[in-house]
């Protein structure tokens, strides 16, 4: 329909030219700017079949003989043959930008489908492109954040200054992390951010895409488990702690005492009065310990990675489980490969983990009567060079059924469990970069064995 319309035009203003005696090339020009007009509406075949029409119109009513469509003049047929070759070609082309476009707002519109925000900024930080995504996630509609600049509106904090990101992403391309925004109405959100160059121009970017996808409730939900098991973890241990507290503090009153008589003799004995002084000071250093270690695991704190010998960590751990195991009347075997390399990791996280495979082995071997409640904590050398650490028990072992979820968020086989405590394990022990795995044994009990990379075997794993 519209080739049919547009070919009537192109006659009629043909016709038009003749009648009020301009000549060919006007009448050209006037066919050129309707042919341009009507490709953007058009398609494939106008773009053929307008300049045929304009040609023949031209044929007739301008090259001689007029009112014929042949052409005796051979610069008539000349200009003919050009102007066909250039309509055609600027109907192709202009119909090939509008095939272009219409491509370019599918594609918008798909990143209009997504949840995730999709930003385009300039070199200048200027906003360019924004996505409904980055509408729900910050508040800013797209007329409102274009033009605007990207950290004056968001005021982004990113993990590491903003001037090593930029260094990066025109070294490699590419930049991802985690980065913290104020929305519209003033809250804040954490965005997974994705970065890369878009444009490049005779070598210089000129501007970056940007995707971040909001997590700011999984950030939230880790944050709350994490520190309501380190609670659960304590209160599990509080009995324990306070036994061991207990010691220091009655060596101390024991040392005191003893130090008190030594010195209200007849005769002082400065030497065991001093002897006594010494031991309250190595007491108080014990308690002081007991303490830092509890008051480090309630904390919010971020990894605390430092080189560190595996099996220290192992002997830190047992004195705080020291309680528990005559309470569930188990032995405890260690079995720790004195050439293991260090590792690097969070130590107190590392203590977190072993306490709770501890604990959980002492209440899987609760029920046992007929045979040894015996708990085994073996470190050694993996086949990969990692640091191994195992915890084997004598209980009754893993259902088939639950094998499948026990590292799941609250799943739970205890009455009185939680289900957060191997979920916990899992995550501190993957982001050490190591992985924790659970297999039962061949006659009896479970072995919970996780792993953490060696210094000099994968140092940025963490």
């Amino acid at each position: 329909m519209l080739t049919a319309v547009g070919g009537a035009l192109l006659v009629l203003s043909t016709w038009l030219s003749f009648r009020f005696g301009a000549n060919m090339m006007v009448a050209a020009s006037i066919c050129m700017t309707e042919i341009v007009l009507l490709s953007l509406f058009g398609h494939f075949v106008s773009t053929i079949l307008l300049p045929v029409i304009a040609i023949g119109s031209l044929d007739y009513f301008f090259a001689t003989p007029v009112f014929s469509f042949r052409v005796d003049i051979a610069s008539d047929f000349w200009a003919l043959i050009a102007f066909f070759a250039s309509s055609s070609i600027v109907s192709w082309l202009v119909n090939h930008v509008r095939r272009l476009g219409a491509i370019h707002r599918q594609q918008a519109q798909l990143l209009d489908l997504t949840h995730d925000s999709v930003m385009v900024r300039g070199m200048d930080d200027t906003i360019s492109y924004w996505n409904r995504g980055a509408e729900a996630i910050f508040g800013w509609k797209a007329d409102e954040a274009l033009g605007e600049m990207s950290h004056s509106l968001l005021r982004s904090r990113y993990p590491i200054d903003f001037e090593q990101i930029k260094q990066t992403l025109l070294e490699s391309g590419y930049w991802e992390g985690e980065v913290v925004h104020a929305t519209k109405n003033g809250s804040v959100v954490a965005t997974a951010t994705r970065c890369s160059i878009l444009c490049v121009k005779q070598g210089v970017p000129t501007a970056i895409l940007e995707t971040s996808t909001n997590i700011t409730e999984r950030k939230r939900n880790e944050d709350a488990v994490g520190h309501g098991t380190r609670f659960t973890t304590i209160g599990e241990l509080g009995t324990s702690i306070a036994h061991e507290l207990g010691q220091p503090i009655a060596a101390i009153g024991a040392e005191s005492s003893a130090g008190l008589r030594w010195l209200n003799r007849d005769s002082p004995n400065i030497n065991e009065a001093l002897s006594s002084l010494q031991h309250i000071g190595a007491e108080c250093r014990r308690a002081t310990e007991i303490i830092r270690h509890v008051r480090a695991m309630t904390k919010r704190k971020p990894l605390q990675v430092t080189s560190l010998a595996i099996n220290d960590v192992i002997r830190d751990v047992i004195p705080l489980v020291h309680r528990e195991l005559l309470n569930h009347q188990a032995t405890l075997k260690t079995r720790l490969d004195p050439d293991l390399p260090p590792v690097l990791g969070d130590p107190v996280q590392l203590a977190q983990v072993t306490i709770n495979l501890v604990m959980n082995g002492l209440q899987a071997m609760a029920a046992v009567a007929n045979r040894a409640r015996e708990l085994v904590i073996e470190s050694r050398r993996g086949e990969a060079g990692e640091v191994l650490v195992a915890v084997c028990d004598s209980g009754a072992g893993i259902a088939p059924n639950d094998a499948e979820r026990l590292f799941e968020p609250f799943f739970t086989t205890k009455p009185e469990g939680m289900g957060v405590g191997l979920s916990i394990c899992q995550a501190i022990v993957q982001s050490h970069g190591g992985e924790i795995r659970i297999r039962n044994n061949t006659e009896h009990g479970v072995t919970v064995e996780f792993s953490v990379p060696a210094i000099g075997a994968h140092d940025g794993a963490l």
